[in-house]
């Protein structure tokens, strides 16, 4: 069965079938020192992958062609560099020259917007000695908050300063600037008060977001219009890596999601509901669901992209050789230490199927605001009172609820707005997964195979541990402070390379909420030699 993760990707267009391989530069790449690492995916579905929409509408594309940030064009190489994108040359499926991850689609009234897609948060890039390795489905390190901040400053530069110029680059007509001044006002109110909504004192900085704070404020808060239940998204975790996660039984950094039947099609809709999509719960669509911006015609192209997918192997010919004999030897340790926990996946099985553990927050250690904040989540129904979690199944809706129960109904009925007869059935069919009051989940954290781990720095769902290296360190050993967003790697410590933040990165600090790099000791107390042992193995996933 295929299954798929919580993410926003989909369509587009390509260039030639033929997947890079590990040693050769891909030829249509910005720098020619960008490798793509073989993955699965030709370049067709990679560009399918990178840019792709499937209806996140942030703001019209020829506004984002024209704005600038700081004297220079806001969608800069430099500029977009620094807040973490990766940036790539113009092709069929980009004709703006964007980075990876915006989208493109166009409204019903015909204009064009750009949106993010799933690529945006779910591509990496491990960089060494001038080697910039691609890593699709990888753990991207855009900083969003100032991404968003960024955009609402720019917007409000050309209200204030620079409109008449704006509305010349854009070729609007006199007549017309008024309908265009409103429009600009309309978005700079609309995005303000979605980066109002979701300000927390917890810095993201760059590769973090708390995406279920950020998709609960979207439906109980914005949708719903009850500005009484916002909560703060202050529970930041990586950017999960996507190769494997569509053969896993659950999915998210809590094991939250079951991935079976529709559940990653409802899992796609909050998603892009939550990245500047939308729903209109007064607006009937089809029988019994709402009107949605959720573009449904290539979530199975989603699926079948993302099931193809599979994990990066260790590039010898830029990492370095690997050490047999301690691969052999950390093979043994990991078969002792790790596997009850860390399943093996066979990265060329197509049909595996996956059980992922679910280790309990008192057991593992590891900081517990992430699963608390979902777990303590609960907002008043409004409009949603007295309705089935499901729609047309589960149970009523209490005047107060979960509030994942609530994402739950805006994402079935968002689903039954669609005409497809596809989606619906697959949506009459939730209810054998749908999880009940009394089914909530375990307060843990999810153990994954560990397939690509080498590619997947930093560590521990919130990303407090730069390094394998450091993760097999007590806790109080490890660094407390390091920069995130350069990509630069070490082969010896297998994560982010030691560096002082700098433009285009942030720091982390484990003393802030949220950020501990307690728990997880397993393995901790191995000695030296057989540390090294277990790396290697490590790095041979």
């Amino acid at each position: 069965m295929k299954r798929l993760f919580l993410i926003p990707c989909a369509l587009a267009l390509a260039a030639c079938n033929k997947p890079p391989t590990p040693e050769n530069p891909d030829p249509a790449a910005k720098d020619a020192n960008i490798v793509n690492l073989e993955q699965g995916w030709s370049r067709e579905v990679q560009q399918r992958a990178w840019f792709g929409s499937f209806g996140s509408h942030l703001v019209p594309t020829a506004w984002l062609e024209h704005l600038q940030w700081k004297g220079q064009p806001f969608m800069s190489d430099a500029h977009m560099d620094a807040l973490g994108f990766l940036t790539e040359l113009p092709s069929a499926a980009n004709p703006q020259s964007f980075p990876v991850g915006f989208t493109q689609t166009q409204d019903g009234d015909g204009q064009a917007w750009t949106g993010l897609g799933c690529a945006a948060c779910h591509t990496g890039e491990v960089r060494y000695q001038g080697k910039r390795m691609r890593l699709d489905g990888g753990q991207g390190v855009i900083d969003f908050n100032a991404f968003e901040s960024d955009l609402i400053a720019s917007l409000k530069a050309v209200q204030s300063d620079s409109f008449g110029g704006f509305a010349d680059a854009l070729g609007t007509a006199p007549g017309d600037r008024p309908a265009l001044q409103k429009q600009l006002g309309a978005l700079i109110e609309s995005l303000t008060t979605r980066h109002s909504m979701n300000r927390t004192d917890v810095a993201y900085g760059h590769g973090r977001l708390d995406a279920f704070g950020q998709i609960f404020n979207a439906v109980a808060v914005d949708f719903l219009g009850l500005p009484q239940n916002r909560r703060a998204p202050d529970a930041p975790v990586s950017f999960p890596v996507l190769w494997d996660a569509p053969h896993l039984d659950v999915v998210q950094w809590n094991g939250s999601a079951p991935n079976a039947g529709p559940g990653p099609l409802l899992q796609n809709i909050t998603t892009a509901l939550a990245v500047y999509g939308s729903l209109d719960i007064a607006k009937r669509a089809g029988v019994d669901g709402y009107a949605s911006s959720v573009d449904f015609t290539h979530l199975d192209q989603i699926e079948d992209d993302l099931y193809a997918l599979k994990s990066p192997q260790w590039p010898e010919a830029i990492l370095g050789t690997l050490d047999l004999q301690r691969v052999q030897r950390g093979e043994r340790i990991y078969a002792e230490a790790c596997v009850s926990c860390h399943t093996l996946s066979d990265r060329n099985d197509p049909k595996r199927e996956l059980k992922a553990v679910i280790t309990p927050v008192d057991e593992v250690g590891t900081d517990p605001r992430m699963a608390d904040n979902f777990l303590a989540s609960k907002s008043a129904s409004g409009a949603f009172e007295g309705k089935k979690v499901g729609v047309l199944f589960g149970p009523e809706l209490s005047a107060e609820a979960q509030t994942s129960d609530l994402v739950i109904h805006a994402a079935v009925g968002a689903a039954l707005g669609h005409p497809l007869a596809s989606v619906r059935d697959a949506v009459g069919s939730f209810h054998r997964v749908l999880k009940t009051p009394a089914d909530q989940p375990t307060r843990g954290y999810k153990a994954r195979p560990l397939s690509g781990i080498w590619a997947s720095a930093p560590y521990l769902h919130n990303g407090s541990v730069p390094s394998l290296a450091e993760l097999l360190k007590a806790p109080g050993e490890r660094v407390t402070a390091f920069a995130v967003g350069s990509r630069e790697f070490d082969p010896a410590t297998v994560g982010l390379a030691a560096s002082p933040a700098a433009t285009g990165s942030s720091t982390f600090d484990v003393s802030l909420p949220g950020n501990s790099n307690s728990g997880h000791t397993y393995g901790t107390g191995l000695d030296a030699d057989s540390k090294r042992d277990l790396l290697e193995y490590l790095r041979s996933l």
